[in-house]
């Protein structure tokens, strides 16, 4: 599928929530709606393109429904297979497993000692949920048992777990932390695989065939690494440079439309990425620069597309004037849309 054409028209504005928005995930196929996680402490369903859209740009300022339980900042959200159950975690420590239609939660786990960043279903009919916590654990609980205590902890790493992606086709779980390892383990072999990435990472996600893992670092890169050997593939960001295969970087130019205006950065906070167009784009949000002495000026955050082939940025999509961040994106193959969850509490969706 050719990577040239990406959608970047706004269609929907969600101006659901009053805190930053931190994780977005659309439902599962075919994606007709968006779960939400934000700093307000809630999880919103809200439908991800109106049916009434005709080329205007649509406001939708209440959700289909909320979810709230949590105490504190919700960090993370995963949508079961069959869009009955979600998962979503935060600074409470717990797990929470939810009933979409109820409303209401159906299990909390209790089994991390610091704030949770990460959740994911694994096993089959999802019948496993992974999290991962600033405690540097990773634990995987049971949603059939009523066991409170996961059923294995992984304790590899030395800082915080920000990212997880479970790969149910090769039976693995990858892993990102901010010790500057990218961790995959093999759970039927029962082996670990680690890249040093030498910089906190704050995304993980394997390709659809599992032989690449997507990583991004606070050095503002993004590297794609075979599984197999860790071998660079691919480099995204750096301000303009690119890095070859031996890890040496290369000075190389792009025009955007707006010369020097976007550039994509990534210092301090956790911005997700994702593989878009059946592979063939690679998606991140971005933090806006700052500019010294007068917060108020400064740069806007964008949204980055580059094509995974040639590395070059196929699409710079600004988020809008006071944004700061896009901490987390999420592609949508069968809409052929994507959404953006915003520093501002809006959640952008495009086509």
């Amino acid at each position: 599928m050719s990577s040239k054409r990406f959608p970047t028209q706004l269609v929907h504005t969600l101006k659901t929530h009053n805190g930053p928005v931190n994780a977005v995930t659309f439902s599962s196929y075919p994606g007709t709606y968006v779960l939400t996680g934000s700093s307000d402490r809630a999880v919103h369903l809200s439908r991800a393109v109106p049916t009434s859209n005709n080329g205007t740009v649509i406001e939708t300022t209440s959700p289909i429904q909320r979810y709230e339980a949590h105490g504190y900042s919700v960090l993370d959200v995963a949508v079961a297979a069959d869009n009955a159950r979600f998962a979503s975690v935060g600074g409470d420590r717990q797990v929470f497993l939810w009933d979409v239609e109820q409303g209401g939660t159906t299990r909390r786990w209790s089994g991390h000692n610091a704030r949770v960043e990460a959740v994911q279903f694994a096993g089959d009919g999802d019948s496993v949920v992974v999290s991962g916590s600033a405690d540097t654990t990773i634990n995987l609980w049971d949603c059939k048992s009523n066991s409170h205590k996961p059923i294995q902890t992984l304790t590899e790493a030395r800082d915080t777990v920000s990212s997880l992606h479970v790969h149910m086709p090769t039976y693995s779980i990858a892993s990102g932390s901010y010790d500057g390892r990218l961790r995959v383990y093999d759970i039927r072999m029962g082996r670990t695989t680690v890249d040093v990435l030498a910089h906190p990472v704050t995304s993980v996600r394997c390709s659809t065939d599992g032989h690449a893992v997507l990583a991004s670092t606070l050095d503002g890169r993004i590297r794609m690494l075979d599984r197999s050997d860790g071998r660079l593939l691919q480099a995204f960001g750096g301000g303009g440079e690119k890095e070859n295969a031996g890890g040496e970087r290369e000075k190389s130019s792009f025009t955007l439309g707006q010369p020097g205006s976007l550039v994509y950065r990534n210092s301090e906070l956790r911005i997700r990425s994702v593989f878009a167009k059946a592979d063939a784009v690679v998606l991140s949000g971005g933090e806006a620069e700052k500019v010294s002495g007068n917060s108020a000026a400064g740069g806007q955050a964008a949204v980055f597309a580059w094509d995974v082939l040639s590395g070059e940025i196929i699409a710079a999509v600004p988020a809008g004037p006071g944004v700061k961040a896009v901490s987390a994106v999420a592609w949508n193959e069968k809409g052929g849309c994507w959404a953006g969850g915003c520093s501002d509490g809006t959640v952008k969706v495009y086509r």
